[in-house]
């Protein structure tokens, strides 16, 4: 492909540069025409030319070479080429011009040569010109003689624009470089004349001189791609990159070999597309080589086979058309193909403007039946004038205008993957290439119905309707009518099921995309804006098993990735996070010693008790009330979960060193809260990723929802993407919920509204205020973030899939996040590389990749100043734009003092989501991109509940604000809880198993109401009374412990003198194990009212 070959021209030319001045610059040095002072220099050499100097020889090749390649990317290259052949040539004036031109230019540098020749071997003042002319001018000369028909044809955009753009540029550097004396020309060998004040001409002349080098060396490069290309047999393979040798005979190709009518063709080609199709033609650029030149003469015949059908004064002269189409097919799929016979038929039957888009046709990579298919299209198109004068119009059905789409527009998407598959033959087996045929075909009725759908004016006045009959009747129209009048409401209606039905075509097959040759591809990047890691994968493959299908059977692949973290400190050191034990053992007892592995082991035992006692008794479990909470079930395993203890603390217990401590503990931010705030419960996150590994799914997240997707399409479920909701019907009472109202006013009533989106933004924007709507506006929140997503021009190695770079001040960084609500002066962040584990994520060579940062969330008025409080006044104000360019430079910075890595240069693409963005795009309160928090009183039965607060009836909730809480796999399971909720309430059956377990699923022949969940057991009198008992020692404690730390907050403390060489100096003295717990902040606040914290 000529474009992979482009993108490797490059280093080629770099290295050839710099091995070609090497000789003469240290000529130039050892003769001391130029000098370098002493202290100029950093001091390494080759060959007496400073290193300096060396890597200047290389990053001006590369910088100039990517310009020519900017300029030149859409320039298609074979029709600017010539065989000056008198009678090929538009005229015999045109050949002697072609003469002219290259022997002009011939003369020029010969006659510079001389010039240098006489003014070196003069010596003196002409000196240093003569070296740089007779240096420069003989590879020009080369590179003129070979390409001279590109330099000259090419328009000055590409050429002339590449070499004046770096040489003015290097000419201001130049004349900074000498006014400060980083080198200096002697005196006696230079002429004394000044391009302006600083700059000698013979610099001035130099960079214009190797620029040009530069540019004629990428033209004479894309010269022999050009040859080789355009002139070889219809079944050549073109190799990845193409030996010397090969470029070379295209190069040395004699001009009066090159066949004319093939270029003469390819002209037409492209002015005919230019004019009528610019889209395609323009697409085309994102292919090279002979591929591109393939796309461009089949979509070039296309136009024509449809223009002499349209063109035509009578359906007869159109059918006449259509038949000499198919006879000119016919021979050439004959099993005794005759050229020339082709030829002079071509030559008898068919304007002259249409017989080079049929001469060169690649017949033989195409298949044959999708160009007769295309003709069948074109006949009926021909039924339209039938039915102008019967009112019996073709397309009554979705099924023909399925059909229709599929002739006119999947057969020429089948034509051109038929081409990509002649190019790249060994990179898709046969049954991957026919799913990839049928995913285009498809693909191409969908752009057809879109094209209909744009097109109905402009059909209507040819008296053409391509919208199915029926359809129109469910409208009260007819095709009539629309031609009549193509506007109004009803036929807006029409075009949005007209594009609706495109949108679900191209859902069913997007997903080939993936499996496309990375040449049909183009540079495409994928990244993700959510989740970029997939934990707890039994959660995945147990909703897809309910759902009586599983991950694999909906195309998620999912692979694991290891290691989990490679996780980044201060210092340069890293750690990394397995579930091999092995790695482990070693990685730990680095740090914490011989025993530390065992302490480990036990730290991972408490988190497996976590993890199995929060997926049985929370995860499985609604809690739909405070009594909730009184299940003996869960009561007696309360203590155990840890919730009164912060995860730090619990980390503190088992690891001795801060490094291990922020190594385990920093996961709570999946959450969005700090290690020191989150209840230890959540350690439970640690186990999961230790002991199950993280995965990914190949494709990206978006393949998780796709299938999902796929599942409810089969089971009838109608998806509206772009359908914004303004609110939720309720009935006249406002006790029940009855459908959802557009954003245009159109109502959708429904029995049931399961409502996803943010739920504080809900309860505020989509439902009648209230109190407790209000209220939800004064919950502690999660955080929210900074991501950037950046595409880089090259891998990265030393960063794996998932990267951690931990703060040094770890605890003051969340608190800049949790009290302050800003960025840390040093923030911990997340790097995803997702093209790590799934290469299509980039292109080949390339990396995706995205950065999280940690940030405080809005505050009410974003504008506003704040100390960390929604309503107080305080330090700084939230300048997001400021913060998020402070934060970028930070990460930077980070990144390449801890791995080695400058990115900023390497970024080619860039995206970033701030909490701005997040409350914009995504409804997000606050910018909280993780919904309410995960602290003790907001969650289980203080959590918004699955069902709607206030007593509207039939409305739910799902998502990350309301139980269980946040998470992928937490909100799946959160759907389940919600879905059985609904079939309870309804007294219907729930057609899966009890908690999620893997016994059969239930009877769904059985009339009786199934038991899922204990809490909707019938209770005895007794049962009850327990309940509530326990129910009110539970609040009780809560409310104690409440007024306990309000008082503690209040007190007027006053210190004493003989105890203030003993006083209690914070968490961090006792190994802190107090930090996070309720009694070490109760300490804390005692201290903060005394001035000793």
């Amino acid at each position: 492909m000529q474009v992979e070959a482009m993108h490797d021209a490059p280093p080629i030319i770099a290295m050839i540069a710099v091995v070609s001045t090497i000789p003469w610059d240290s000529y130039l040095i050892r003769k001391k025409i130029w000098t370098y002072p002493p202290n100029a220099i950093i001091g390494p050499t080759l060959y007496q030319i400073p290193a300096e100097e060396v890597f200047f020889f290389v990053i001006q090749t590369y910088t100039t070479s990517l310009l020519y390649l900017i300029f030149n990317k859409a320039t298609f290259h074979p029709i600017y080429l010539s065989s000056e052949r008198p009678g090929h040539c538009s005229s015999s004036s045109d050949t002697r011009q072609w003469r002219i031109k290259k022997y002009t230019g011939q003369a020029v540098l010969v006659l510079g040569l001389s010039a240098a020749w006489v003014m070196f071997n003069t010596g003196g003042t002409g000196t240093y010109m003569g070296l740089i002319v007779g240096w420069a001018f003989p590879f020009l000369l080369f590179l003129w003689t070979l390409a001279y028909q590109l330099l000259i044809g090419l328009p000055w955009t590409n050429t002339v624009l590449p070499i004046v753009l770096p040489t003015v540029y290097l000419w201001i550097v130049d004349t900074l470089a000498l006014r400060r004396g980083t080198w200096v020309i002697e005196n006696g060998t230079k002429l004394g004349i000044h391009l302006w004040p600083g700059l000698e001409i013979e610099e001035a002349f130099f960079f214009l001189a190797t620029n040009m080098l530069i540019v004629f060396g990428m033209t004479a490069f894309d010269n022999a791609l050009a040859v080789l290309h355009t002139f070889c047999p219809p079944d050549w393979i073109a190799p990845h990159f193409p030996s010397v040798i090969l470029l070379m005979k295209a190069l040395l190709k004699p001009v009066s070999q090159y066949d004319d009518e093939r270029i003469t063709g390819l002209q037409e080609a492209v002015s005919r597309l230019r004019k009528k199709s610019r889209s395609f033609y323009l697409a085309s650029g994102a292919f090279q080589g002979k591929l591109r030149i393939d796309l461009i003469i089949l979509y070039s015949f296309c136009r024509v086979s449809d223009d002499l059908v349209d063109d035509t004064e009578s359906v007869e002269e159109a059918k006449m058309w259509i038949d000499k189409l198919r006879e000119y097919l016919d021979l050439n799929y004959s099993p005794d193909i005759d050229r020339e016979f082709i030829r002079d038929f071509v030559e008898k039957n068919f304007p002259v403007q249409a017989r080079s888009a049929l001469l060169m046709l690649p017949t033989s990579t195409l298949a044959k039946q999708p160009l007769y298919d295309l003709l069948k299209g074109f006949e009926m198109d021909l039924d339209f004038s039938a039915a102008a004068e019967n009112d019996n119009y073709p397309i009554e059905t979705e099924t023909d205008l399925d059909l229709y789409g599929a002739r006119v527009a999947g057969t020429v998407a089948e034509l051109c993957l038929g081409l990509v598959f002649a190019d790249c033959p060994h990179q898709t087996d046969v049954e991957e290439r026919n799913r990839i045929l049928r995913a285009g075909a498809t693909m191409g009725i969908a752009l057809q119905y879109v094209n209909i759908s744009r097109d109905i004016s402009v059909d209507a006045e040819m008296k053409r309707v391509y919208i199915p009959s029926q359809w129109l009747l469910d409208e009260g129209l007819t095709p009539g009518d629309v031609i009549k009048n193509p506007t109004g409401s009803r036929i807006e209606s029409m075009r949005k099921r007209l594009l609706e039905r495109a949108f679900r075509l191209y859902g069913d097959s997007k997903d080939a995309l993936d499996k496309l040759p990375f040449q049909a591809k183009g540079p495409m990047r994928r990244f993700d804006q959510g989740p970029s890691l997939l934990l707890l994968p039994h959660f995945f493959a147990e909703t897809y098993r309910d759902l009586d299908t599983t991950l694999l059977k909906e195309g998620v692949d999912i692979v694991q990735c290891a290691p989990n973290y490679n996780i980044w400190f201060g210092d340069g050191e890293n750690f990394q996070l397995s579930t091999d034990l092995a790695t482990m053992k070693t990685e730990i007892e680095k740090w914490e010693g011989k025993d530390g592995f065992e302490r480990y082991l036990a730290f991972l035992d408490e988190s497996h008790k976590h993890y199995e006692l929060s997926v049985t008794h929370v995860l499985r479990k609604n809690f739909t009330s405070l009594l909730s909470m009184c299940r003996p079930s869960f009561l007696r395993h309360l203590i155990a979960l840890h919730p009164f203890e912060s995860i730090y603390s619990r980390a503190s217990r088992y690891f001795w060193t801060e490094r291990m401590r922020r190594v385990f503990t920093f996961g709570s931010m999946y959450m969005g809260m700090s290690p020191f705030d989150a209840p230890g419960t959540y350690s439970l996150l640690q186990y999961t990723e230790l002991a199950e590994g993280i995965w990914y799914p190949k494709g990206g997240f978006h393949k998780v929802i796709e299938g999902l997707v796929n599942v409810g399409q089969r089971f009838g479920v109608e998806y509206r993407l772009s359908t914004p909701i303004s609110k939720i019907a309720l009935s006249a009472d406002n006790k029940k919920a009855t459908g959802v109202v557009l954003e245009d006013g159109t109502t959708l009533t429904a029995d049931t509204v399961v409502c996803n989106a943010d739920l504080i933004y809900a309860y505020n924007n989509l439902l009648p205020p209230t109190s407790y709507a209000k209220s939800l506006n004064r919950r502690d929140t999660s955080c929210s973030s900074l991501s950037f997503y950046w595409g880089l021009s090259r891998t990265v190695p030393e960063l794996s899939a998932h990267n951690i770079f931990l703060a040094d001040e770890y605890k003051n960084s969340f608190d800049s996040i949790f009290k302050d609500h800003l960025i840390p002066q040093d923030p911990s962040f997340y790097v995803n590389v997702p093209s790590r584990v799934d290469p299509t994520a980039a292109p080949p060579g390339c990396d995706s990749i995205v950065i999280l940062v940690p940030v405080g969330h809005l505050i009410s008025d974003a504008s506003a100043t704040h100390n960390g409080s929604l309503d107080s006044p305080g330090k700084t104000k939230q300048d997001w734009p400021t913060l998020r360019s402070r934060a970028r430079a930070q990460v930077l910075k980070t990144i390449q003092t801890r791995i080695g890595v400058d990115l900023g240069p390497l970024i080619v693409h860039e995206q970033t989501n701030d909490p701005l963005t997040w409350k914009q795009t995504f409804n997000l309160d606050r910018g909280a991109i993780l919904g309410l928090s995960h602290s003790f009183f907001n969650v289980l039965s203080f959590r918004p509940k699955t069902r709607h607060e206030g007593g509207i009836k039939g409305l739910y909730f799902v998502g990350a604000s309301t139980h269980p809480g946040t998470g992928v796999p937490i909100c799946l399971a959160g759907g389940k809880i919600v879905a059985t909720q609904i079939l309870q309430d309804q007294g219907l059956v729930v057609p899966w198993p009890a908690g999620g377990m893997l016994e059969p699923a239930v009877d769904s022949s059985s009339k009786e109401k199934q038991e899922i969940d204990e809490i909707h057991r019938p209770l005895t009198i007794f049962g009850w009374l327990v309940r509530i008992l326990i129910g009110i020692l539970v609040v009780g404690l809560f409310v104690a412990l409440w007024i306990n730390a309000m008082w503690m907050d209040s007190m007027a403390w006053t210190p004493i003198p003989w105890a203030e060489e003993h006083v209690y100096q914070g968490p961090e003295v006792s190994g802190q194990l107090w930090e996070g717990t309720w009694f070490g902040r109760m300490i804390e606040r005692f201290y903060e009212a005394n001035g000793g914290m």
